[in-house]
């Protein structure tokens, strides 16, 4: 494989901002679920609303960005990629100041839900132009740099809303992407040249079938945990709608003259690699995020600025993976890399589910730094590698549908892992409470603390209190198990993947 335009040393200005101007707007989108979920709290207040009512403000912006991302290639053909993108950071940054300028939770939903709807196609269309900016051999890279922008959001998103919301107001974690929209707006409009593809007819049918399994499981997962999941009517409902309109929407680009995506996009071998990838390690970073820093502040001592400082290496790490990796990509190909990768995410996991509560900071930073390597070389390398045997024309449709399998990997991540936590903790709590006995010899004879004790109602309750406390901790190593088997499950397809560009004969 020929790596002379790899090994250029420089990026024209030109492409070097190109770069920068859509990776602000994909991260402008990355950015935004996380500033809004921080400042949910104070919305609560502010509007008088319920749990159930507030968690509508992300649900609602988390179902339309389901909903409209797979629609993006359609319309990028239709209306031109560099056109689609500025109307969708217009219509981003609108819906942003509807948000911040609602007074009621009638207001804010349709808001959020009109700001999912265009944040939808940031991400996809970022992809898009980076691809065809950037010459095959150094899609690595490129892809490199899109993650480089989606991390951003991802670390900056927390602590610019946890700032913003305790020393302003929430109002302003919406009015935020006011500036930043306006950058990349202009910075697209100049830097960005325009790309059409020859548009296809619309294909209700597949459109309806999908959005409506993304909405049931959306909906499913967002309100599964507070309905004690399949105990509810609503949510076996859910399901069974979801379930029900994919195999529809299946059956239907299988058959259909003009499909709404074009079915041999998931015939090829390395798309259809991608997408597992991209689903898993969203289900990994956005489960293990899910549950990682309530351990820390729960089980380990560490306040939540402790742990958002604990946290910040392991970005550091991955961006900087991310960037070798993509200037690793082009000279030894993708299998390596992401085999490398997932031994390195295998172990890290592993490792932390031999955690004791004891377990010193020096270890905990050097395990989530050595995590964050992995993460960042998986996350370029998978992505880069998907689309090397694409033709362009089924580019508009592999962004899109790469980008929702991410979206839905980190929705049922971060619900799967926490059931499981609930679940783990409460068989953990059983064995314990077996051996919580008069009856138990050893436990005779151990020296208690007076807190504790089997003779006496206070000592009970101190008691039970200790064992629910090493029941979660250990709950929370459950998972972390689980999540190490999940990758070396996954890890035997990396030696499917074809390492030949579409177009290029083997060496």
């Amino acid at each position: 494989m020929s790596t002379a335009a790899a090994d250029a040393p420089t990026v024209s200005p030109s492409l070097f901002l190109t770069t920068v101007s859509v990776c602000l707007a994909a991260g402008m989108q990355s950015m935004d679920t996380f500033v809004a979920s921080i400042a949910l709290p104070s919305m609560m207040g502010a509007f008088s609303a319920a749990h159930d009512e507030i968690a509508w403000v992300l649900t609602a912006f988390l179902i339309a960005v389901g909903v409209f991302t797979p629609l993006t290639g359609w319309l990028s053909r239709r209306v031109g990629r560099k056109r689609l993108m500025l109307m969708a950071i217009i219509g981003f940054c609108c819906a942003s100041v509807m948000s911040g300028m609602s007074n009621s939770i009638s207001q804010i939903v349709p808001a959020r839900f009109l700001q999912g709807m265009f944040g939808a196609a940031l991400v996809p269309l970022a992809q898009q132009i980076l691809l065809d900016a950037y010459p095959r051999e150094r899609h690595g890279m490129a892809m490199a740099w899109f993650n480089v922008g989606m991390l951003v959001g991802l670390i900056v998103g927390p602590m610019l809303g946890g700032y913003i919301t305790e020393y302003y107001s929430w109002r302003y974690v919406f009015f935020i992407n006011l500036p930043t929209g306006a950058v990349a707006f202009t910075m697209i409009s100049i830097f960005v040249r325009e790309t059409k593809l020859a548009p296809r007819p619309f294909d209700f049918t597949g459109f309806l079938a999908l959005a409506t399994a993304l909405i049931s499981l959306q909906l499913m997962l967002d309100r599964g945990e507070r309905l004690d999941w399949f105990s509810s009517t609503e949510i076996v409902i859910e399901a069974g709608v979801a379930i029900a309109a994919f195999y529809i929407f299946v059956v239907h680009i299988i058959t259909a003259r003009n499909a709404f995506v074009d079915p041999s996009l998931f015939r090829n071998r390395n798309f259809a690699i991608g997408m597992i990838y991209i689903f898993m390690l969203a289900m990994l970073i956005f489960g293990f995020l899910g549950i990682f820093p309530a351990m820390l502040q729960k089980h380990l001592g560490y306040s939540v600025l402790a742990s958002g400082l604990l946290l910040s290496p392991r970005g550091i790490a991955t961006f900087v993976a991310s960037i070798a990796s993509g200037m690793l990509f082009a000279r030894i190909g993708p299998r390596p890399i992401i085999f490398t990768a997932l031994l390195i995410m295998a172990f890290t996991l592993w490792y932390m589910s031999n955690y004791t509560p004891d377990v010193d900071y020096e270890t905990v930073l050097f395990t989530l730094c050595l995590q964050g390597i992995g993460f960042g070389m998986l996350s370029t390398t998978v992505t880069a590698a998907a689309y090397m045997t694409l033709t362009p024309e089924l580019r508009p449709d592999g962004t899109a549908f790469l980008s929702l399998a991410r979206r839905i990997g980190a929705s049922i991540g971060v619900s799967f892992m926490v059931s499981q936590l609930l679940r783990y903790t409460q068989v953990n709590r059983a064995a314990l409470n077996e051996n919580a006995s008069l009856y138990n010899e050893t436990l005779n004879h151990l020296r208690l603390p007076d807190s504790w004790s089997l003779f006496n109602l206070q000592g009970l309750s101190g008691f039970q209190r200790e064992i629910v406390h090493q029941a979660e901790f250990m709950a929370y190593l459950d998972d972390f198990r689980l999540l190490a088997l999940l990758v070396i499950v996954i890890t035997p397809f990396v030696f499917f993947l074809k390492i030949n560009p579409v177009g290029k004969k083997k060496d």
